[in-house]
């Protein structure tokens, strides 16, 4: 786990970024032998990760590596003077989630089936890799330094989701129902990490680090539009889950969204909306049940 979770941690500082900077680009120009070779031994790791739980598939590492090199094919064939949104930058994205959305990839599962898929950890890496450092997207705000105004920002956007949205609609639904009890403290600490690292901090990446940061730049004049079109991306994501009704985990999962992407726009950090998100999921994790 640490082997794939601790270089997307070291992302998030100054350091890991300029390190990842200068192995894959030399002044403007892109490594592309050195960006293969992090894809094959992220392949390789994977490989022998699997190997270790017992879960080695050859099918899995062809599978795996042919993951990581789709989306660096759209990026390295993209033109570098483009800003915004490209098809490039469109099909890198979607190559890069929808296998982990439709659960097309057959890694191995820590520490043993049903787990943590190494499909999510080693998806968020590569997200980083591509885009901090072979797209050089710049103003994805990833990092862990918060400030006071950042975390109340975060906490003032989850009161007023959850007061105004959340729970007029998803009480009257019966989308979810107050807990008649506490879950275990055992389940606690591990239910705040997970979601924290294998559920907020991803999607945050994802749907606002990169899509609505590259609508951002494609519509500097319309941010309300950008911030519009990525909140229906991020609510239309959801009609996939099992909850009942449908419609009702869109409409909350698209208004989430906007809230989510104000605290992004509003501090320029997406860690300020992970912790937004975080705050959400906890929230109804802890509280509440389907």
């Amino acid at each position: 786990f640490a082997l794939f979770f601790w270089p997307t941690l070291l992302l998030g500082t100054a350091e890991g970024r300029e390190k990842l900077v200068a192995f894959v680009r030399r002044d403007d120009a892109l490594r592309r032998a050195n960006v293969l070779a992090l894809a094959f031994a992220l392949t390789a790791l994977v490989a022998l990760s699997a190997l270790a739980l017992d879960q080695f598939r050859w099918e899995a590492v062809g599978v795996g590596a042919a993951y990581l090199l789709i989306p660096t094919a759209a990026l390295v064939l993209r033109r570098p003077n483009q800003e915004g949104l490209t098809l490039q930058d469109a099909l890198a994205i979607v190559a890069l989630w929808f296998p982990i959305e439709f659960e097309w990839l057959p890694l191995a599962e820590l520490p043993k089936r049903p787990g943590i898929g190494l499909d999510k950890l080693v998806g968020v890496l590569w997200l980083l890799v591509l885009f901090l450092g072979v797209r050089r997207l710049e103003g994805v705000g990833y990092t862990f330094l918060l400030g006071r105004a950042d975390v109340a920002r975060a906490g003032l956007y989850f009161a007023l989701f959850v007061t105004f949205f959340a729970i007029p609609l998803a009480i009257p639904t019966h989308f979810v129902a107050s807990s008649p009890a506490m879950r275990p403290l055992s389940e606690i600490g591990l239910a705040l990490v997970g979601t924290a690292f294998l559920i907020a901090l991803p999607e945050e990446l994802l749907f606002r680090g990169v899509i609505l940061n590259l609508l951002l730049r494609r519509w500097r004049a319309h941010p309300m539009r950008a911030l519009a079109i990525a909140s229906l991306i991020f609510g239309f994501a959801h009609a996939n889950n099992s909850e009942e009704p449908t419609w009702v985990y869109v409409a909350l999962a698209t208004v989430a969204g906007w809230f989510y992407g104000l605290a992004y726009m509003k501090t320029g950090k997406v860690t300020t909306a992970a912790l937004l998100h975080w705050m959400v999921n906890s929230y109804w994790g802890l509280f509440f049940h389907r």
